[in-house]
């Protein structure tokens, strides 16, 4: 193994062409011979691609890290509200790893819809979720306006996603029947990457390795159109995000874009109503594992335990027979039963 460090590098060297295994018309999978004409074809097909994707994204570094800090303090107080419960229903919404804020315009994606796959997203009904927060307006929209990013008037829709570390989003396409073109992203809390073409796999989750990785800088703004808005997907991967990340995504929802029937939603509650009932969706309290395996004791148990334990005792002391034990128990156990189903006896269990 002289000029080897590692044994998967000769084997590598000793088969250098890959078995590829595709599907036919028939159903049977057969191997095939990939050689490296193959796969150098390959290679300058993924390298075109990339090539096209990066012609159509746009970045630019806007804002300071003094900028960043006070828009990181204002996406913290919105995490705050959400916590407490004070945005409407449909502001915000949970995943493992990953919340996201809808603010202007909200929509239903993924395992939200009735029928899967793209084109079935819809738009909320008109008041939904939360209008967009000022801050938003004066700390960002207002300087890519400034900046001639986004003409003034464009965003109708503002999503703050924040993830935590090992968070992520699978691979997807902004709706195009939801969103006009471009898509404007402004990352914050830390740096990251946007991946495009990536294929997910699940349980354990793994990713396929992307046709372009992008770097997303805190504070930089990404701007997707054309082919990387539309014709490959984008996505956050795991191994990405190593520190806490937050994007504010600005957008603009077409005008004949199918929003659902408010019916579908919570009819017997009001929408005006929804904000003042709303409690919070996520608790901060610790929980206590052993709790739901703790015995609940009562005092008038611990009385009849001791009663028991030295009625054993005298037993044991007067040499009494083991008949008159169990009749002495059964006597007791007797006295209890009426005790405790005693009509006019109510005894109030407290949870630990």
């Amino acid at each position: 193994m002289a000029g080897f460090t590692d044994l998967r590098e000769k084997l590598k060297s000793m088969t250098p062409h890959r078995d590829k295994v595709f599907e036919y018309s028939d159903g049977e999978k057969r191997k095939h011979r990939e050689s490296d004409d193959d796969e150098s074809e390959h290679e300058e097909r993924r390298d075109a691609e990339a090539s096209k994707v990066k012609s159509s994204i746009k970045q630019a570094n806007i804002f300071t890290q003094e900028e960043c800090a006070r828009i990181e303090a204002k996406i913290d107080e919105v995490v705050a509200k959400g916590d407490k419960g004070l945005y409407r229903e449909h502001t915000v919404d949970r995943a493992p790893l990953r919340n996201k804020y809808f603010f202007g315009e909200g929509y239903t994606y993924g395992s939200q819809l009735e029928k899967r796959g793209p084109g079935q997203e819809r738009l909320y009904s008109e008041g939904e979720v939360d209008d967009i927060p000022d801050w938003v307006h004066e700390l960002v929209i207002d300087r890519l306006v400034t900046h001639g990013v986004i003409p003034e008037g464009f965003v109708n829709s503002a999503v703050i996603n924040d993830y935590q570390p090992g968070g992520c989003i699978v691979s997807h396409v902004d709706p195009i029947h939801i969103f006009e073109r471009p898509i404007v992203s402004v990352s914050f809390f830390s740096d990251s990457a946007l991946c495009f073409g990536c294929k997910f796999q699940f349980k354990p989750i793994r990713v396929s390795e992307p046709v372009l990785y992008l770097p997303v800088g805190r504070g930089s703004v990404t701007v997707l159109s054309g082919y990387a808005a539309d014709d490959i997907t984008h996505c956050i991967r795991p191994q990405d995000i190593k520190e806490r990340r937050a994007v504010i995504i600005l957008r603009k929802t077409r005008p004949d874009a199918p929003r659902l029937n408010s019916s579908s939603l919570s009819p017997s509650i009001p929408s005006s109503e929804r904000r003042h009932i709303l409690k919070a969706k996520r608790s901060h309290r610790k929980a206590d594992p052993d709790a739901a395996h703790r015995p609940r004791i009562l005092e008038m148990d611990k009385e009849l335990q001791r009663r028991s334990l030295s009625s054993r005792q005298r037993r044991h002391g007067d040499g009494s027979s083991e008949n008159s034990w169990r009749k002495a128990d059964e006597r007791e156990l007797g006295s209890r039963y009426t005790h405790d189903h005693a009509p006019t006896r109510r005894v109030k269990m407290r949870r630990h």
